[in-house]
C-alpha cells in the first residue's frame, strides 16, 4: 500500500498539485519511525528521500562536506578511515571528512552495528562542569517513549547497570564488584526481524511493510523549506541524480529528519520573507555540533584476551521465550563524573578477528589458494564445530524457512553462546578467532557554540552550498580522556583484570597524542531548548518562530551522554509523532466542527471506533437510515463532514467520567466498537474497565440502547461444528486454556470479551443490550486475494479463519438490529446475536473454483497437537478455522445477507 515514486525516473507522475498533511524530509531511523507511527491515521503523508532504494556512488557524492581545522589532519582522517570504512560500501574520509552518512532509504542504519542504549538520567540534567548542558525535558518525560522505541527495535528488557546480573540469573563477576570508579554498563543490539544473521536495517524492513496513505518519493533532494507569515507552506525539491526535475511540495506541516548535518544545512539554505535563515534569528542553527569522540586506550596481551573477551563480551537474557543480546562494558560512575568534573564516558572492547582462522583456511582450500594445505587442513579438522556453524548461518539466512523457526534457532544460538554469535556477526561469517582486543573509549562531548555547521562557498552538483564543518574535541575533553584512562587502569588493577596495557603515549599523559575521532553519532546542530537565544527548536521539536516546521533526530539533542543515540532518536521521533497526531487531528476537526446536518430530526447514535473499517461502514448505514451520528475516534483522524466527531481513548485508565458523560450526552443509542485487539497493551482497561464505565455513563445519561461488538472467540474452541447462541461460552472462572486452544494473547482477548458481556448484563435492567458475536470481518474479495499468496503463506495460513462476514454485511446487520430494537416494545434486557454468514465461502471453495488442487495442510496436525499442549486434552474441539456460527437467530429478525458483498 505504500506508494513508491522515483522522482528521477517517474516523469509521468505529478505530485506538485497535491497537498499533504505531513511531509518528512529524510528516510533514516527518525523519518521512518514517524511514518510508521502515523500511517493508517487517515492522513496523507509524504516521505522525501534524497537517496535511492539502494546505495550508489553518485548519491554518496552529495554527502561531501568542507572541513576546517584539525579535521584536515592526516592522522585523524586515517583513524576515521580505519574505524568506519570497513562496514560501508561507498563512504570514504575524503568525501565525508566529518560524519558518516548513507544517502539511501534507511539512512545510516544501512551500515550501523545495531548497538543501542538509553541515556542516563544525569545526561538530561544541567551540570555545572559541562557548559550548555541540560535538556528542557527530563528522563521521566522521555521514559515511556524509550519503552516504545525498544519495541520498535525488538529489544529485551531495558537494563544498563548491574541489575542485569540479577535479571539474567548470572552471578556478578567478582572483578566488577571491586571497581571504584567505573561500573558495569550494558548495550543491546537491535537484531533484524528478517535476516537472522544481521542487525536491523530500517530500509529493507520498511520496504516489506504496507503503510496506508503514505507516499515515498526517492531520488528527491530537498532544496529549501518554504514559508509565509503564518508558517511553513511546503518543501522545494530537485531530482537527486540529474537535478533536472524540480517542484514544490505543499504542506503546512514539515519535519526535517535528514541528520544533524543536513538538518542544519537545509535550515541555513532556506530563507524567510526577510531573507534570514529559518530558525536562525539568534545565529544558533548549526552551532553546538557534537559527536561521541572515541579512540583506543590500550590493548590486552595474548594471554589476557580470552578472559577479557568473556568478561567484557556478550551475554544473553531470556524473556517471554525470546533471547536478547547484551554487550558488557564499563561506564564512569555518576558521582565520579561530578567529583572529578568529567563528562559521561564509557569503555568497550574492540575485537579484531584473525585471518588465521579455520573458516578462512577452509575457504583457501576450497579455492585451491592455500600455500600451506596441510596446516590448513589440520586447522579445519580441529575446529569442525566452527565450520559447521557456517552452515547454520546459511540456514538462518534462508527466507524460505518459516520466520519463527529461524528466530528460534537464532535465539538458541544466543542462549548457548552470545559471544560466539557476536564474533560471527563481526566477521560476517568468515571467522571467529581473536587476533587482538583493545579497549576503546566513547565520550560525551560538551556542546560548544564554536563547533558548528555553516555553508560553504562551494556547491554540489545540484547547486546547493556544501556544509562546512568546524569540529574540535577540545583540550578539556582530551584531558578528561587521560584522566579516564588513569582511572580505568587503576580499576582494572584493583579488580585483578590482567593483561591490559595503556598505549605508551596515553600512559605518559601526552595530550598531543590524544587523537579523538567522531563515531558517526553527529548531534546538536538544531538543539532543543526553551530559549530561542540558545536553541533552535522548542520542547515539542518545533522550530522557534516557524509554525508547522519540526526537526527530528539527534540534531535536537542538547547533550548526548556516551550511549549510542539511535534508541533516543527513535524515542523522540515517537514523541514527536504523538504531538503531530494531536496537531493534525485538531486541524482536521476544526474543519468538521459544524457537521453537515443531513438528518437534523433523526435520533442521535454514538458510534465508538467510528473511523475503523467496520465503524466507517456502520456510520454510512446509520446515516442512510436517517440517524444523526456522533463518532468517537482515537488514532485514525476522521474526515466525514456529516458526523459530529469526538476524540477519546478507551485505553486510558484515567479517562474522566466527565469525558464519558459528554461522549454519550443526548444519544439515544450507543454502538460500541472500540476495543483493544489481541496482544495490544491495556486490553483489560479498554475491553473491561472502561467498557463498564461507558455503560454507567449511558445509564446516567438515559441511553436506551447499547450494542456491543463482541466476538466469536467467546465460544473458545467449541465441541460442535455449528455454534448457536445457546452454545457454552468460556467460563472466566475456570482455566481458559482448557476451553480455548489458542495463543496466550488470544486467550486474554477472549477473556476480556467474555467479561465485557457479563458486565453489560448487569445494566440490562436499565437499557436494552445487544451483544454482536461477530465472525472474522473482512472486506469483499478477501478470500480471492489468497490466490496470489506465496506457497509458504498458503501452506501455513490457508485453512485458518475461513469463517468470515464481509464488512458491509456486518455493518448492515448491526444497523438492522438497532432498528429492530427501536421498533420493539421491549426497552430492557440483553440479547446475543451471531453476526456471521453461516454459508460464507471457505478458502477451499475459492481454490477449487479457481481450478487449484489443495494439499494436506500440516498446520491442521499442529492444531491437534496444540490442543494437547495447551489444554492437556484430546477432547474433540474445533479450532476457529473449522467451526461456524449459526446465524439463524439474526435471520429470524428479518435480516437478509447481501450476497453481492
Amino acid at each position: 500500500m505504500t506508494h513508491f515514486i522515483d522522482f528521477e525516473a517517474d516523469i509521468g507522475t505529478s505530485i506538485d498539485d497535491t497537498s499533504f498533511d505531513l511531509v518528512i524530509v529524510g528516510g533514516g531511523a527518525a523519518g521512518l519511525t514517524i511514518v510508521r507511527e502515523m500511517s493508517g491515521l487517515g492522513l496523507k503523508i509524504l516521505l522525501l528521500e534524497s537517496g535511492g532504494i539502494e546505495e550508489t556512488s553518485r548519491h554518496e557524492a552529495l554527502n561531501e562536506v568542507e572541513a576546517l581545522g584539525s579535521l584536515e589532519g592526516a592522522h585523524l582522517q586515517q583513524a576515521r578511515q580505519e574505524s568506519h570504512a570497513y562496514q560501508l560500501k561507498f563512504w570514504n574520509s575524503e568525501t565525508q571528512k566529518f560524519g558518516v552518512r548513507c544517502r539511501v532509504l534507511g539512512g545510516s542504519t544501512t551500515a550501523w552495528a545495531g548497538k543501542v542504549a538509553p541515556f542516563d538520567s544525569a545526561d538530561f540534567a544541567q551540570r555545572g562542569w559541562i557548559p550548555h548542558s541540560g535538556w528542557p525535558i527530563g528522563s521521566a518525560a522521555i521514559a515511556p517513549y524509550i519503552n516504545r522505541a525498544a519495541e520498535r527495535l525488538d529489544l529485551g528488557p531495558i537494563i544498563t547497570d548491574r541489575e542485569f546480573w540479577v535479571a539474567s540469573k548470572l552471578k556478578e563477576p567478582s572483578e566488577v564488584s571491586r571497581m571504584q570508579y567505573l561500573s558495569s554498563f550494558f548495550w543491546q543490539f537491535a537484531r533484524s526481524r528478517h535476516n537472522m544473521t544481521d542487525v536491523m536495517r530500517f530500509g529493507p524492513d520498511f520496504r516489506t511493510e504496507e503503510h496506508k496513505d503514505v507516499t515515498l518519493l526517492f531520488n528527491a533532494t530537498a532544496c529549501a523549506v518554504k514559508t509565509d507569515v503564518d508558517g511553513v507552506t511546503g518543501v522545494e525539491i530537485t531530482s537527486s541524480l540529474s537535478g533536472q526535475r524540480r517542484c514544490i511540495i505543499k504542506s503546512t506541516h514539515v519535519t526535517l529528519a535528514a541528520g544533524a548535518i543536513e538538518n542544519a544545512r537545509l535550515l541555513l539554505i532556506s530563507k524567510d520573507g526577510a531573507g534570514r535563515a529559518l530558525g536562525n534569528a539568534h545565529d544558533v542553527v548549526g552551532r553546538y555540533l557534537t559527536d561521541h569522540p572515541s579512540m583506543s586506550l590500550g590493548s590486552f596481551s595474548p594471554d589476557g584476551q580470552e578472559r577479557a573477551a568473556t568478561l567484557l563480551g556478550f551475554f544473553a537474557l531470556q524473556k517471554n521465550y525470546r533471547a536478547f543480546m547484551y554487550s558488557h562494558g564499563f561506564a564512569l560512575r555518576p558521582e565520579i563524573q561530578q567529583d572529578k568534573s568529567l563528562p559521561n564516558m564509557a569503555v568497550y572492547t574492540n575485537i579484531r578477528i584473525s585471518e588465521n582462522d579455520p573458516l578462512v583456511a577452509l575457504k583457501r582450500l576450497a579455492k585451491k589458494q592455500s600455500q600451506h594445505p596441510v596446516s590448513d587442513i589440520v586447522a579445519v579438522l580441529k575446529s569442525s564445530g566452527l565450520v559447521l556453524s557456517s552452515v547454520g548461518r546459511k540456514i538462518l539466512g534462508n527466507p524460505k524457512l518459516p520466520y519463527r523457526l529461524r528466530r528460534m534457532i537464532a535465539d538458541a544460538a544466543v542462549l548457548i553462546s552470545a559471544n560466539f554469535v557476536a564474533r560471527d556477526y563481526a566477521a560476517k561469517g568468515t571467522g571467529r578467532k581473536i587476533d587482538h582486543i583493545t579497549l576503546d573509549v566513547i565520550c560525551e562531548q560538551p556542546p560548544l557554540p564554536e563547533n558548528r555547521v555553516t555553508l560553504s562557498d562551494r556547491c554540489d552538483r545540484l547547486g546547493l552550498p556544501l556544509a562546512r564543518v568546524a569540529w574540535e574535541p577540545g583540550d578539556f575533553l582530551k584531558r578528561s580522556v587521560l584522566t579516564f584512562a588513569q582511572l580505568l587502569e587503576q580499576d582494572l588493577r584493583a579488580a585483578d583484570i590482567r593483561g591490559f596495557t595503556l598505549w605508551p603515549e596515553i600512559a605518559a599523559g601526552d595530550m598531543s597524542k590524544v587523537i579523538l575521532h567522531d563515531m558517526a553519532h553527529t548531534a546538536g546542530t538544531t538543539r532543543m531548548g526553551r530559549d530561542p537565544a540558545t536553541s533552535v527548536v522548542d520542547d515539542t521539536c518545533q522550530v522557534h518562530g516557524v509554525r508547522g516546521l519540526y526537526v527530528a533526530g539527534a540534531s535536537v539533542f542538547p547533550t548526548s551522554g556516551h550511549a549510542n543515540p539511535t534508541m533516543v532518536i527513535i524515542a523522540l521521533a515517537i514523541r514527536l509523532a504523538d504531538h503531530l497526531k494531536s496537531r493534525l487531528a485538531a486541524k482536521r476537526l476544526a474543519t468538521l466542527e459544524m457537521p453537515v446536518r443531513t438528518n437534523a430530526a433523526g435520533s442521535l447514535v454514538l458510534v465508538t471506533g467510528a473511523t475503523g473499517n467496520l465503524g466507517t461502514e456502520i456510520v454510512e448505514k446509520l446515516i442512510e437510515q436517517g440517524y444523526r451520528v456522533r463518532g468517537q475516534f482515537h488514532r485514525k483522524v476522521p474526515s466525514d463532514p456529516r458526523v459530529e466527531w469526538t476524540k477519546a481513548d478507551f485505553a486510558d485508565p484515567d479517562l474522566p467520567d466527565e469525558a464519558l458523560d459528554k461522549l454519550v450526552e443526548g444519544a439515544k443509542a450507543v454502538i460500541h466498537l472500540a476495543a483493544s485487539l489481541p496482544g495490544r497493551p491495556h486490553i483489560h482497561t479498554t475491553n473491561v474497565t472502561n467498557l463498564e464505565r461507558l455503560a454507567q455513563a449511558c445509564v446516567r445519561e438515559g441511553v436506551r440502547y447499547f450494542g456491543q461488538a463482541s466476538s466469536m472467540v467467546v465460544y473458545g474452541s467449541p465441541a460442535s461444528r455449528l455454534v448457536s447462541e445457546k452454545a457454552p461460552l468460556i467460563d472466566v472462572n475456570l482455566p481458559i486454556e482448557k476451553q480455548y486452544f489458542a495463543a496466550t494473547e488470544m486467550r486474554e482477548y477472549a477473556r476480556s470479551k467474555r467479561e465485557g458481556e457479563d458486565i453489560l448484563a448487569k445494566y440490562a435492567d436499565k437499557m436494552h443490550v445487544d451483544l454482536y458475536r461477530i465472525a472474522l470481518v473482512q472486506k469483499s474479495g478477501y478470500l480471492e486475494e489468497s490466490l496470489t499468496w506465496s506457497r509458504k503463506k498458503r501452506f501455513f495460513v490457508l485453512y485458518r479463519n475461513s469463517h468470515y462476514i464481509s464488512t458491509s454485511n456486518a455493518a448492515k446487520a448491526i444497523a438492522h438490529l438497532l432498528r429492530v430494537s427501536s421498533e420493539s416494545a421491549q426497552t430492557t434486557g440483553v440479547e446475543a446475536f451471531n453476526v456471521a454468514d453461516t454459508n460464507s465461502l471457505t478458502y477451499k471453495d475459492v481454490y477449487l473454483r479457481a481450478g487449484h488442487k489443495l494439499a494436506v495442510h500440516l498446520p491442521l496436525l499442529l492444531d491437534i497437537l496444540k490442543c494437547l499442549a495447551i489444554g492437556k486434552s484430546f477432547r474433540k474441539r474445533y479450532p476457529m478455522g473449522f467451526f461456524r456460527l449459526d446465524n439463524s437467530k439474526l435471520r429470524s429478525t428479518g435480516f437478509v445477507l447481501d450476497r453481492d458483498n
